[in-house]
């Protein structure tokens, strides 16, 4: 079963990565991504699991940052609060290389307050590492 679900997220996930992997430099045009851009997998599983949902994700290439609109699906229990409280929210991005190796781990920011009930929305700022980092990544995890 855990397979399924890893494969369903991985298709949802390379759905997504187009629209978060070309980035733009402040001033330019669309560029087409290098080669090492292309190949990043983004896997945001973990947003898509009971009381999260994802609404959207949203690349802002000159801030160099990805907001992502998460809504709650159920009002999250005390225990997932205190959680999200010692890691800083409901999700950390890892950035790993080609090897799985996790070579940067970002605490994205909470943009807004959080309400903890049914239907509540939540905006998260990831903001991206340095390029040499996003040069060897080849995958992106929400855990």
């Amino acid at each position: 079963m855990r397979g399924y679900l890893f494969a369903i997220a991985a298709a949802g996930a390379l759905m997504l990565a187009p629209q978060l992997a070309p980035r733009v430099s402040a001033g330019e045009g669309p560029t087409t991504p290098a080669p090492a851009q292309e190949m990043i997998k983004w896997d945001l599983a973990h947003l898509n699991q009971d009381p999260l949902k994802l609404v959207s994700a949203t690349p802002d290439p000159q801030r160099g940052i990805v907001r992502f609109v998460l809504e709650f699906t159920r009002a999250p229990m005390p225990t997932e609060l205190y959680d999200w409280e010692k890691v800083g929210g409901p999700a950390v991005f890892r950035f790993l290389d080609a090897d799985g190796v996790a070579l940067r781990t970002v605490k994205p920011q909470l943009d807004g307050e959080l309400v903890p009930k049914q239907g509540a929305r939540m905006r998260l700022l990831l903001r991206m590492p340095d390029e040499r980092i996003l040069a060897a990544t080849r995958t992106v995890v929400a855990d």
